[in-house]
């Protein structure tokens, strides 16, 4: 059996789908706002409840963690279930390995953590694209989403926005009515630094990286501006409203362009990833999915970030399966070039 909390949200439905595709039968969906799922078992669930969410995880053999905030859920959630030696993939909850309690008297569970999009995938493909040169020298990353937020969705991307570690260096300006290939639109970028992209910089031992949000619209843009100086419920609130006056009467898609420079074979080398999604719940939820999927397979128990504990190869054997409706497609050449080939636009 294998729970998934925050069930009948877009995306824990979504990982609920999926993995029901992939073959998992046994599937139970859980939240507070009880929905019938016609090939899984529906269950109420509170995850802030202590004996609600142990009877829900009762003869689970894997829990999927999708409710959300998971900047206020993630971490009780995952003390609990750690304590009784429950497998966890929780698609937020980047701070949470650090401060899990191991069990006592019992053989410590696997968890990973940070199985989204933003962080997640934002980790998992840079290197996963690196690996594919022998050395890598500059890494470049446009991240676009262009879809509606719930509160909760917002207040996670505002707590991955906003929090930002002490900067080593000055990040450069945002740049307006830039065209990026395969992008519909003239995007806003909006540079960023946050754990993840730190991590994945040291990881690969870059000489550079620069990180970008690419932002269709005006008034989610303005109110990313603004959030900092907002109390927390009026800052998720606007980026509510703006992400959903910019994407009205319009279709909702995510896009991630990478691009690599380095040597492959001794000669100069340029990479790009292009990633498309229809939205970014579902983007998530392929993530989380595959994550769970190579999780009940791993043969020793893991414990961290989804990024820098997987078998990246294998979970991309999963993760670029028909059923996820993810697209990827790689470029032997640089984002210079791709905007020649393809005007910028879809």
């Amino acid at each position: 059996m294998i729970g998934i909390l925050g069930g009948f949200g877009a995306v824990g439905s979504e990982v609920a789908r999926i993995l029901h595709q992939w073959g998992e039968t046994s599937l139970r969906v859980g939240g507070r706002h009880l929905q019938p799922v016609a090939w899984a078992q529906s269950c109420y669930v509170d995850v802030s409840d202590e004996e609600s969410l142990m009877a829900f995880a009762t003869d689970c053999r894997l829990i999927v963690n999708c409710a959300a905030p998971s900047a206020r859920l993630s971490q009780q959630v995952a003390n609990r279930l750690h304590a009784a030696g429950i497998p966890l993939v929780d698609a937020g909850g980047i701070d949470c390995p650090a401060a899990l309690t191991p069990p006592v008297g019992r053989h410590p569970g696997s968890a990973l953590f940070a199985a989204g999009a933003l962080p997640g995938l934002s980790g998992i493909l840079p290197v996963w694209l690196a690996r594919k040169l022998g050395r890598v020298d500059a890494l470049h990353c446009w991240f676009g989403v262009f879809d509606r937020f719930t509160p909760g969705g917002a207040e996670d991307y505002l707590e991955g926005v906003l929090r930002t570690p002490d900067s080593q260096h000055t990040l450069p300006r945002r740049q307006s009515n830039v065209i990026l290939p395969f992008f519909p639109r003239p995007v806003l970028l909006q540079p960023y630094e946050d754990e993840e992209s730190l991590r994945v910089t040291e990881q690969l031992a870059l000489r550079y990286s620069r990180w970008y949000l690419a932002l269709d619209g005006e008034h989610l843009a303005r109110a990313l501006e603004t959030a900092r100086v907002l109390p927390r419920e009026a800052a998720i609130q606007a980026v509510v409203e703006g992400a959903t006056l910019d994407v009205a009467g319009r279709h909702a898609w995510v896009n991630f362009l990478i691009q690599v420079d380095g040597v492959r074979q001794g000669t100069s080398t340029t990479l790009t990833l292009l990633l498309r999604a229809p939205g970014i719940a579902q983007l998530t939820a392929a993530c989380a999915a595959a994550c769970a999927k190579w999780l009940l397979k791993s043969p020793e128990p893991v414990l961290g970030l989804a990024a820098e504990c997987i078998d990246i190869e294998a979970f991309m054997l999963l993760f670029c399966q028909e059923q996820t409706g993810i697209d990827i497609e790689l470029f032997d050449r640089g984002i210079e070039h791709l905007n020649e080939m393809s005007g910028g636009a879809l």
